[in-house]
Formats: C-alpha cells, sequence, structure tokens
C-alpha cells in the first residue's frame, strides 16, 4: 500500500466540507439582510452533488492515506480511534448530505439537520488537521495556526446565520454573545500574526503574498464591521445592513485565507514560479486592494 500511495494526509481537503457549507449559509444570510433571494435549491442540485462526489473521493483518499499509517503510529494511542471516528464521521455526513442534498449542502436557514451537518464537517475538519500536522515536520518557528481558522468558520456558521435572522427576546444575548466573541476573535488574530508573517519558502510566492494581504484586510474588516453592526443591531438602518455583510465576508474570508497561509507553510514546495523579486509589501498591498474591490464589486451587483 505504501508504494502505492507514499503520499502523507492532505492538509486542506478535511475542511472543504466545512469551508462550503458555512460559506454558503452565511452568504445566504447576509443577503437575505439585503432582500436578495439565491436561486431555489433544486435548481443547483445536481451541479452540487457533482462537486461534493469529487469531495468526498477526495476525503475517502484522504482517509486511507491516514489509515495506511496506523503501524507507523503503532505506539500513539489515540491515532487509531481518531481515525476510526474521522471514518465514522465521513459515513455519517455522506449519508446526510445525499439523503438530504437540498436542505444540508444548499442551505438556507440554519436548521436543526444544517447544524448537526456543520457540527460534523468541524470535527471533520479539526481531526483531518491532526493527522496534517503529525506528518509533517515540526520547526521552532511559528507558523500560520490551521486549528483557529476552522474554529472561526464553525462558530460563524451557527451564529452569523441567528445573528442575522433571528430578531426575538435571544436579540440580546446574541449581541453579549458577539460582542465577546469578537473580542476573542481580534485577541486570537494578533496572536497568529506572528505565524503569518513567519518567513517559510511560501514567502517566495506573489500569490501567498496576496492571500496575505486578504487575510490582513478581512481582519479590520470582521472587527470594525463587526462592532458597527452589533451597535447598529436594532436600528436596520443601510449603514447596518452593509456593515452586516462585510463582517460577514470578513469572517468567511479570514478563515479561508487562514487555512490556505497554513497549508502553504507547511507544504515542501520552492515556489520556484511566481517568485517575489523583493518589495513583498506591494504584493500584500495588492491583495487588500483585491478583496475590498471585490467586496465593492459584489455588493454594487447585488444590491
Amino acid at each position: 500500500m505504501e508504494q502505492w500511495l507514499p503520499r502523507r494526509p492532505l492538509i486542506l481537503a478535511p475542511v472543504i466540507p466545512l469551508v462550503w457549507t458555512v460559506s454558503w449559509l452565511c452568504i445566504v444570510s447576509a443577503r437575505f439582510l439585503m432582500g436578495i433571494r439565491y436561486p431555489q435549491p433544486s435548481q443547483l442540485q445536481d451541479s452540487v452533488l457533482l462537486v461534493s462526489a469529487l469531495v468526498l473521493l477526495v476525503n475517502i483518499y484522504n482517509l486511507i492515506l491516514i489509515y495506511q499509517r496506523t503501524d507507523k503510529y503503532r505506539n500513539l494511542p489515540t491515532y487509531g480511534p481518531r481515525a476510526m471516528l474521522l471514518a465514522i464521521i465521513l459515513i455519517v455526513s455522506i449519508v446526510l448530505a445525499w439523503g438530504q442534498p437540498q436542505v444540508v449542502l444548499i442551505p438556507n436557514r440554519l436548521t436543526r439537520w444544517v447544524a448537526v451537518f456543520i457540527a460534523l464537517n468541524f470535527i471533520q475538519a479539526l481531526l483531518g488537521e491532526f493527522f496534517t500536522l503529525l506528518e509533517r515536520p515540526k520547526t521552532r518557528r511559528k507558523l500560520a495556526s490551521l486549528y483557529f481558522p476552522t474554529v472561526v468558520l464553525g462558530i460563524a456558521g451557527i451564529y452569523i446565520p441567528l445573528y442575522l435572522t433571528l430578531y426575538n427576546s435571544w436579540s440580546t444575548s446574541l449581541l453579549i454573545i458577539g460582542f465577546i466573541l469578537l473580542t476573542c476573535f481580534a485577541f486570537m488574530s494578533w496572536q497568529n500574526l506572528k505565524g503569518i508573517f513567519s518567513k517559510a519558502l511560501a514567502t517566495n510566492s506573489v500569490i501567498y503574498e496576496m492571500f496575505i494581504g486578504i487575510h490582513l484586510v478581512s481582519v479590520v474588516l470582521a472587527v470594525i464591521c463587526g462592532c458597527c453592526s452589533i451597535i447598529l443591531y436594532h436600528q436596520g438602518s443601510l449603514t447596518f445592513i452593509i456593515s452586516s455583510y462585510c463582517f460577514v465576508a470578513g469572517l468567511i474570508a479570514y478563515g479561508i485565507t487562514g487555512l490556505i497561509i497554513g497549508a502553504m507553510q507547511r507544504y515542501e514546495n520552492d515556489y520556484r514560479y511566481g517568485h517575489v523579486n523583493g518589495h513583498p509589501q506591494r504584493y500584500i498591498l495588492l491583495g487588500g486592494m483585491l478583496m475590498l474591490s471585490l467586496l465593492v464589486v459584489n455588493y454594487y451587483f447585488t444590491k
């Protein structure tokens, strides 16, 4: 088996289901606030099922890569049970997703089954990252965290739909929770900056530096627009809608770019193409401008 599948567990494959579900649900919730509705789930079902089948094959392949290293980590008592748990979660997720694709894979609101699916995807992502980090060489340099962006996406998938669509006696509690979560997010993002700017082979890549720019802008958007959104929550004004939209976009961009940056730091690639020839700040700035431009254009064409 080793000679057929010599590669180590994949880094990003286990988090793809979480990224998709949370991104779709949060964007749908934000656009619902703007009075915009997406196409009916039945119109997208076939395309989404096709993509999900490809993601499923990749995750099955990743599970095989994990199981072929069971003997290598025989002295690690948690390796086998975690691999078994990952397999069980993958099976349950398949049954849930393919049994109710319109409800789970293309959700338009947070339901009980969607929350369960997000929880399964969240655990799958954390387990996948455990096996990924176990296989990567240890270094004294602080690298960008893979766990924190995953936690951000997992919490956002539950909190954002409730925050944007629930207007009742729970509103005050949601606002208090929001302030606490936003404070923790700002603090942990600051702590993670050292890892983001860590000197790695990936710093030679133009794309990597642009992702850093997008990542930094997303932090600012999430914190500032999140505070504005919470403060203006009961007004329902245009400023509240815009700030909420930017808040959601910032959180999603933070989670996705954080995972990509962490993965690129851990891939053993010399990035011989697209080298940064001095002044990486210009590419960081370019990435930030690209993020803001896409946000403005997207809002303009969907309002």
